[in-house]
């Protein structure tokens, strides 16, 4: 066989590996921290949350809840699962929290026994109809996980190839299709779904050629603001910081002005906010000439003809007293040693 095809082939396998774990990654930490709003179909559904190390079965007797890994331990159980009043399984995207908080030690534990772990959980927090069909699910999930691993690549992806992407995240859907149904994909998967097509579109906006640096700013705000609900506001704001870095130095590499610079980071984040960066740009400008100063001065004392001793006590007195606080005396002595480096 040939040894690049053979490369070409591992590199785009460890690409979509890495893909699924980018969107394994940001699904965890837009999940749902809290108990979802009720299903609107059933006012009376109720969610049945952990409260104690032992839950009454319907018999009467107790069931033990299973012991969690290492890592886990000490940690509130993360299994946000809710059921109807007549104890049926309401599916939600907590269902899905529940399986990766547990599958989150895999390596402490076999998957064997995490799953052993999950339905006793189950089995011991749910009434028994409730838990059968999320037992279902479980075994659905982790046939579904272990199909992906077996995904072969529909194409060798390169990064931006914007349709080789497109066409993983549509295996990704195929195989979803051969073990959930409708219902099911949309609450299990429904968020990473939003969040696969906003990276989609993210990658088209920035290969656009056609826009400007504050064409692109304001389609990607519109594009945020279309984010999950359920999204953290903090996830959100990294967003809009990783697309004002690539975006600003798109600007620079092209000699953008000051005023492009302004009327990017206006269109992505807003007046205010590009009112404050603007100060921070001119502290930051201010700060460098400081420094810059500083460092030449000192560097006339390193080329004189004073012992070691006399050199660094004249230098030590020249920080103090261009720096006056505690953090710029640290910052400077950073610049310091970058300096000497260079």
């Amino acid at each position: 066989m040939n040894g690049k095809f053979v490369n070409n082939k591992t590199i785009s396998l460890c690409i979509i590996l890495g893909l699924l774990l980018l969107l394994t990654l940001i699904y965890w930490i837009i999940k749902p921290e809290t108990p979802a709003t009720m299903h609107p179909a059933n006012p009376q559904a109720q969610q049945y949350s952990l409260k104690s190390n032992l839950t009454n079965t319907q018999d009467g007797q107790k069931e033990k809840l299973p012991v969690l890994a290492a890592s886990l331990q000490g940690t509130e159980i993360d299994c946000p699962i809710q059921v109807d009043a007549n104890g049926k399984l309401i599916l939600t995207a907590g269902i899905r929290s529940c399986f990766d908080y547990f599958f989150s030690s895999l390596g402490e534990k076999t998957e064997t026994e995490l799953i052993a772990d999950i339905r006793q959980y189950l089995t011991a927090t749910l009434p028994e109809a409730a838990a059968g069909y999320a037992i279902h699910l479980l075994d659905q999930y982790v046939a579904y996980t272990h199909a992906l691993k077996n995904m072969k690549p529909a194409a060798n992806l390169k990064t931006g190839d914007i349709d080789g992407f497109q066409k993983v995240i549509d295996q990704m859907y195929l195989v979803q299709q051969q073990f959930f149904n409708t219902a099911e994909i949309s609450a299990l998967f429904g968020n990473e779904r939003k969040l696969n097509q906003f990276n989609l579109e993210q990658m088209r906006i920035h290969a656009n050629k056609t826009l400007s640096a504050q064409q692109k700013a304001a389609e990607l705000a519109k594009l945020i603001d279309q984010l999950p609900a359920t999204m953290a506001d903090g996830v959100r704001v990294s967003m809009q910081f990783a697309e004002l870095q690539q975006l600003t130095q798109e600007i620079r590499d092209k000699g953008g002005s000051a005023q492009e610079l302004r009327n990017m980071r206006e269109s992505l984040l807003g007046r205010e906010a590009a009112d404050r960066l603007e100060k921070v740009d001119q502290e930051e400008a201010g700060w460098q000439t400081q420094v810059n100063g500083y460092l030449a001065e000192r560097d006339q004392i390193l080329k004189g003809e004073a012992s070691p001793e006399s050199k660094q006590q004249a230098i030590n007195q020249l920080r103090t007293q261009t720096f006056t606080t505690k953090e710029d005396l640290l910052r400077a002595q950073s610049y310091e040693m970058m300096h000497d480096r260079k």
